[in-house]
């Protein structure tokens, strides 16, 4: 079902699983044709596109990288082209971070440099989905 954030369920689920390994999430992502921000918002009279919005939001957490507490890590990014099997939502872009551990990432949310970042986020992703895993071996 699309979604843009996690429902009450998941974030609990994620908050309490006891994995304490590295995470690697896997972003599918469709972008808002044109940014929706505020009316009131800097960006409102910009006409962005959607894709436009959350690159500033990726701007943010190339920023937040650079902290080790926080240490969010984009190892893939690029764009949807397509299925060679199965089919269904076209993805305008596929993008894969990595997270030392569950806690980096819920401390990387919690940070005021996050909330800033995460309204471009709002303002231009339409719907995701988000897939946690683990590695194996």
């Amino acid at each position: 079902m699309p979604a843009v954030q996690p429902n009450t369920d998941q974030m609990t689920r994620f908050a309490k699983d006891a994995h304490d390994g590295p995470i690697v999430m896997i972003n599918l992502l469709k972008f808002k044709d044109k940014a929706e921000y505020p009316a009131d918002a800097p960006e409102a009279k910009e006409s962005l596109s959607g894709e436009e919005a959350y690159n500033r939001y990726g701007d943010g957490l190339v920023e937040l990288g650079k902290d080790p507490q926080i240490g969010v890590n984009p190892i893939y990014t690029g764009s949807g082209q397509g299925y060679l099997i199965g089919g269904g939502e076209e993805w305008d872009r596929v993008l894969v971070v990595h997270y030392p551990s569950r806690q980096h990432m819920l401390r990387m949310m919690r940070d005021p440099r996050y909330q800033k970042a995460h309204r471009h986020r709002e303002a231009g992703l339409k719907y995701q989905e988000l897939i946690e895993t683990h590695p194996t071996g």
